[in-house]
């Protein structure tokens, strides 16, 4: 039995400028075949199907089909869709017949022209394969959930933990679906929208607010009440119709009970709404407080500019902060700035630095800030992630100059990447615990990471593309109401959220 193995992994942030380019994935991630297969095996989603395949009680023949990932960031560029098209089918097209297909996408992937490339994704393949050969996929929890990715899909399997630490273990889930079809079963989806949005801050799966929710949604799968149960949290940094939370289940041929759960975990998501409220501290105070904590070090998560929720990566609020006064024990941060690195490398290690550093990629809310300092090193910023997002996932960042500017010491890298992980500063010989303030730009995951050594967390609300306070984002495509921007008492009586939706074979659209 051939089973094909895809993946097209990419998160959209539409308010982040800077587009997102077919060299950001041939240069984060990228494969085709049994070569690009051996290298996506190693972990996460694609990983998560090799090993789920193995536990099958048949011969299995995994194909690998076209692999590409880039880290969050930008709308697609037009030509980009195009080479991702375009590549996919051209590998189906290579690969012959087919009994299967295990599919890894993030589900909040939009283009200049498309506001939904999963779901149109999921279409060209189905297109290509038929209607008879079953397609599971996998998608993160933030995903934006369409009826078209539905409609295309069998199954969808969603992450069931955030931080985000359960990526292998959905591709294994994914693989138990699609053997559950080729034995027979008959999926029945029902998806419910809910009129909210939130972000991450308070989003973690075992925290006081969602832990009782994500834990009935395990128990449906790990007792066979549902194929998968998920609630997605969409990705709030996306203006298109439809965005809000997604509750999905999908039953072995049983309409009635897909119903009935979809319907009693929305509830249970609307009842929790007011928990996932966040208060934010400006860039100023952040740094103030964090001065008046004992111990180190103190994470501030500069949540607006999220690298890890698709934002450039090159505020400088925070920076301003840090450079503006005495820092007892030091500060470190990081920016993305190709041309700042390339000033450093001009200065070389122990030269003087001065160039506008940051508010390039993001000239809406960030302007270079001028800075002077001195060269510590240059060194490349390659590690392989593992924690949240990645189990075995290389990063390149390209190369690094650590810049000391008084008492911050500011990582000035070539490209984007986790914004969560002290790794990344570690693999240039920096150790954050040695540092009294550590920035991160990530509004929840870098919890994972740091929550066991830092002294205090503190979030901070700066202007950014991924800006905590959504109230101030400038939405112009979403439907209304929506709370928080709006007051919404019953999440029934919303008229545009009121249809459900479903996949193959479902009754109710």
């Amino acid at each position: 039995m051939r089973i094909g193995i895809l993946q097209v992994w990419q998160e959209s942030n539409q308010f982040n400028p800077v587009l997102t380019l077919t060299s950001d994935f041939r240069g984060f991630r990228y494969g085709t075949g049994s070569e690009g297969l051996e290298d996506f095996g190693r972990g996460e989603e694609v990983g998560g199907f090799l090993r789920g395949l193995e536990k099958w009680k048949i011969d299995v023949e995994p194909v690998g089909l076209f692999m590409a990932q880039a880290w969050p960031g930008g709308t697609l560029a037009r030509e980009t869709e195009q080479w991702l098209m375009d590549s996919l089918m051209a590998q189906i097209g290579q690969a012959g017949a087919l009994d299967g297909l295990l599919f890894s996408l993030h589900g909040a992937l939009c283009s200049e022209d498309e506001p939904d490339v999963d779901g149109q994704l999921l279409k060209q393949v189905r297109s290509a394969v038929g209607a008879r050969v079953p397609i599971v996929a996998t998608i993160d929890l933030h995903a934006h959930l369409t009826p078209r990715m539905l409609r295309h899909a069998d199954v969808i399997m969603a992450y069931h933990t955030n931080p985000h630490v359960d990526r292998t273990q959905t591709g294994i889930r994914a693989a138990r679906a699609l053997a559950r079809m080729k034995s027979g079963a008959r999926p029945f989806t029902v998806a419910r929208r809910l009129p909210m949005i939130a972000t991450a801050e308070r989003g973690d799966t075992d925290g006081r607010a969602l832990k009782e929710i994500f834990e009935a949604l395990v128990g449906l799968e790990t007792n066979g009440q549902a194929m998968s149960a998920a609630v997605l949290m969409t990705q709030p940094w996306l203006d298109v119709p439809g965005l809000g939370w997604s509750v999905s289940v999908t039953t072995d041929n049983a309409p009635r009970q897909a119903q009935v759960l979809s319907r009693e975990i929305a509830g249970m998501c609307w009842k929790q709404r007011d928990q996932l409220k966040v208060q934010y501290r400006d860039a100023a105070a952040a740094v103030n407080v964090a001065l008046e904590v004992k111990g180190k070090p103190v994470v501030i998560a500069d949540s607006s500019d999220s690298t890890n929720s698709g934002a450039p990566g090159d505020s400088v609020h925070l920076l301003r902060e840090l450079i503006a006064q005495p820092i007892p024990g030091g500060a470190l941060t990081f920016v993305v700035d190709p041309e700042a690195v390339a000033r450093a490398s001009e200065a070389g290690v122990g030269g003087a630095f001065k160039d506008g550093v940051g508010g390039k990629r993001d000239t809406e809310f960030s302007k270079p800030l001028p800075v002077e300092g001195e060269v510590l090193f240059l060194k490349p910023v390659h590690y392989t992630l593992r924690g949240h997002l990645g189990d075995a996932l290389p990063i390149d960042m390209g190369l690094g100059a650590a810049v000391r500017v008084g008492d911050a010491t500011v990582l000035l890298v070539e490209r984007t990447g986790p914004g969560s992980s002290p790794q990344m500063y570690r693999c240039i010989g920096l150790e954050p615990m040695d540092f009294k303030i550590v920035i991160v730009k990530s509004p929840r995951g870098f919890r994972a990471d740091y929550g066991p050594f830092a002294a205090k967390i503190i979030l901070c609300g700066a202007p950014g593309c991924a800006m905590g306070t959504l109230k101030r984002v400038p939405y112009t495509n979403i439907n209304r109401p929506l709370w928080p921007l709006d007051e919404i008492d019953d999440w029934r009586e919303v008229e545009w959220s009121k249809p459900k939706f479903g996949g193959p074979g479902a009754s109710v659209r």
